[in-house]
């Protein structure tokens, strides 16, 4: 499997690194959406919504509007009331906590 992530912090990155790597999947890390790889071209994306920037929806929605199969998830804190409500606005969502998505990930890329 391929995996994009657009990720900010190391350490959620590295937990990701790992069980992609446990699974034999390959993964890209990318520091913003508009530089996400064909959705063709991978099969999950995973964003940190909760760092998300000014911006980030529009660039997902015009990645998201690109002939692929991908799957977009978005994650971040379970605490984070507005990304939350950002995440559903955009119709990107809904967001996933990140233990879900740290408790799910082997079970998607596995």
């Amino acid at each position: 499997m391929r995996i994009a992530a657009v990720v900010e912090d190391l350490l959620t990155y590295s937990r990701i690194d790992s069980m992609a790597a446990g699974a034999g999947a390959t993964l890209v890390r990318v520091d913003e959406p508009s530089e996400l790889p064909s959705p063709s071209d991978v099969e999950l994306v995973v964003v940190d919504w909760g760092s998300r920037r000014p911006g980030w929806a529009d660039q997902l929605a015009t990645w998201r509007s690109r002939p692929g199969v991908a799957r977009l998830i978005l994650f971040g804190p379970h605490v984070d009331l507005d990304a939350h409500a950002d995440a559903r606005a955009s119709g990107l969502g809904p967001m996933w906590a990140r233990s879900r998505l740290m408790r799910d990930l082997p079970a998607l890329i596995g």
